[in-house]
């Protein structure tokens, strides 16, 4: 308890499979290792990519890093957890066997447009740095109201490294016709091909309700061997059969069957989608005023809260002129071609982490399991 006291704004929120993630602001997280060789091999890998990131323009579909050191990573929070627990929530689904007994409701079809696209330009952003995602599934893609961002880039690597997170039906294993790609039963090198058709099975899932092959069970004589059916129908190539929205659907079914000759072709055709709209849904333009209200309204109440810290700093310190001199410092800090780049409230945010690292925060939470010392386990605080 006597570190919760010391951090009492510092909430333990989710663990994950290499990582805990503890709210340290409502709109900030930090991700810790957990004790472990391969845990700690895993979050370095990501350390490595968040540098990358750092070294480029953001990405607004890509979760974003406010500061990280060996110890952990501050990011944005994203309040409405996952893909997956959205998708989960709009399904019925049988208390014993799990089975789905119907999907209760569909995103609105401009969102899900929406979020195909922001899918497709975060994959292609990797892509422009040569790296592939490696784990596209919806446990990886969070979501806040209704933005959704990318996130966990612990398997994310060069384009041509060996795919090794190949995960149904995100991922698919190679029959004997792509000897090019890979060895039979293999998943072959990371690439367009493993990007778009992790992409195709997420379209899906958002576009049908359920996973592929998840409204039915494929060996109802024996539940337990339907993931191995999957597996053997998407190695062949078998899908289900698409009866949704004409537009998306193409898209989905290029995706599964490798049409697009880079990420960043689909990320044209989606953008296309958006800027095109459909009769009877809302213009693209009405879509942008909208979200454009909504980032003027966020960027105004995120404003206000570092304001209020920053007058709160100033008189806690006495109102000395020092202390309003120390923060325009940190700001200086960055040079003018990072000013340019970084969004608006960024160096406060990243002072703000700086200022718990300084405090021995990552230190403390570096010593082990969060219920060891003394954080009680309030998962997603924030949940709309």
């Amino acid at each position: 308890m006597g570190n919760q006291r010391q951090f009492p704004d510092v909430h333990w929120i989710w663990k994950g499979a290499i990582s805990f993630v503890y709210e340290v602001h409502p709109r900030i997280v930090v991700k810790v290792p957990q004790p472990g060789e391969f845990e700690r091999e895993q979050f370095d890998k990501e350390l490595k990519i968040y540098e990358i990131f750092s070294q480029r323009p953001p990405c607004p579909s890509v979760i974003q890093c406010f500061y990280y050191t060996d110890k952990g990573i501050f990011l944005e929070y994203m309040r409405d957890v996952s893909l997956s627990y959205r998708i989960q929530n709009n399904q019925l689904r049988d208390l014993q066997t799990s089975a789905l007994i119907k999907v209760k409701k569909l995103e609105p079809l401009p969102l899900r447009k929406v979020w195909l696209n922001d899918l497709a330009q975060a994959v292609a952003f990797l892509e422009s740095l040569n790296l592939a995602h490696g784990d596209l599934r919806p446990d990886n893609i969070l979501i806040d109201g209704d933005s959704l961002k990318l996130s966990d880039f612990d398997c994310t690597a060069q384009i041509g490294t060996d795919f090794e997170a190949c995960i149904p039906p995100y991922g698919r294993v190679l029959n004997s016709s792509e000897s090019d790609q890979g060895p039979r039963g293999g998943a072959g090198f990371l690439g367009p091909r493993t990007e778009q058709f992790a992409l195709g099975s997420l379209y899906y899932l958002i576009n049908y309700g359920f996973e592929v092959y998840g409204d039915r069970c494929l060996t109802p004589d024996n539940p337990k061997e339907h993931g191995p059916k999957v597996v053997n129908l998407l190695q062949n190539m078998e899908f289900p059969t698409l009866d949704g929205d004409p537009v998306i659907d193409d898209i989905i079914d290029k995706c599964w069957h490798n049409k697009y000759a880079t990420v960043a072709e689909l990320a044209a055709h989606t953008e296309r989608l958006l800027a095109n709209g459909t009769k009877g849904e809302r213009t693209n333009a009405e879509a942008t005023s909208n979200n454009g209200w909504r980032m003027v309204i966020t960027r105004i109440i995120d404003g206000l809260w570092w304001s209020l810290g920053d007058w709160w700093e100033f008189v806690r310190r006495g109102g000395s002129k020092e202390s309003t001199n120390r923060t325009e410092s940190k700001d200086d800090r960055r040079d003018n071609a990072d000013h340019d780049l970084l969004p608006e409230g960024f160096s406060s945010k990243k002072a703000f982490c700086e200022d718990l690292v300084k405090c021995g925060l990552l230190d403390l939470l570096s010593l082990g399991e969060p219920e060891h010392l003394g954080f009680s386990f309030d998962w997603y605080r924030h949940r709309h």
